[in-house]
């Protein structure tokens, strides 16, 4: 059975104190700051496991801990279209700092964990729970979950084939691959790259259809947490 890691890049809407991004507290509150639901997912399978989540502290407008540090919109000056007035005028230092400060503090702690667990059992699983709002497509995010995944990583398509099975098991309406590609920029494609064989990254989208829902991300955990049990078998 391979080691689990659990993540959750974009937790909160939150910012840390004293800072001011000139946004409006209800775009604050919006999927162009946050993923709701998502940690609530995660820590459903905390709860389950017994193992801790990694969990971004502020605003994906304030870091986005879900893209590399040198790619643009890391600090993002536009975030799902909303502006982004405080991040307009950083400088290259300022930049620098933030990303030194909130977001080498956070892939150092998730990498840390996923190669422990590399040597521990020779291979890892790392959950990175996400959601997706549908609105903003709403012609093609008719669906509950997404299973984004590389096919071409042996390990990884495995395991995710087995997430698929066992969530259309619970009844969930899932597609792979979907609203994203499991190959875009993200902290599972950079560890994937960087680790290769033995690292399995898979990043789970709920809809907010399901995250705003009356147990939704309940039912979601549990189906989850029914494929974490699969592993052992």
């Amino acid at each position: 059975m391979p080691g689990l890691v659990l993540s959750c890049e974009h937790a909160s809407w939150t910012l840390p104190p004293g800072v001011d991004l000139g946004v409006s507290s209800e775009v604050q509150r919006s999927q162009a700051s946050w993923d709701h639901g998502a940690l609530d997912i995660a820590t459903r399978l905390s709860e389950v496991v017994g193992l801790p989540v990694h969990a971004g502290a502020f605003s994906r407008m304030f870091v986005d801990l879900n893209r590399v540090p040198a790619h643009p919109d890391v600090v993002p000056r536009v975030s799902y279209g909303a502006m982004v007035p405080g991040n307009a005028t950083l400088t290259p230092g300022d930049r620098a700092a933030r990303i030194a400060g909130f977001h080498t503090p956070y892939w150092d702690a998730v990498r840390r964990d996923v190669m422990a667990r590399i040597r521990d059992r020779g291979s890892v699983l790392h959950f990175s729970s996400h959601t997706f709002d549908p609105s903003l497509d709403p012609a093609q995010r008719t669906f509950e979950v997404g299973v984004l995944y590389d096919p071409g990583h042996a390990l990884e398509a495995a395991l995710a084939e087995r997430l698929l099975f066992q969530l259309r098991r619970a009844g969930l309406d899932v597609r792979a691959n979907q609203p994203y590609t499991g190959v875009g920029p993200a902290i599972c494609t950079s560890l994937r790259r960087e680790l290769g064989a033995p690292y399995a990254g898979i990043q789970f989208e709920t809809s907010h259809a399901v995250t705003y829902r009356a147990g939704g991300c309940a039912r979601v955990a549990g189906a989850i947490a029914a494929f974490l049990e699969t592993l052992s078998d």
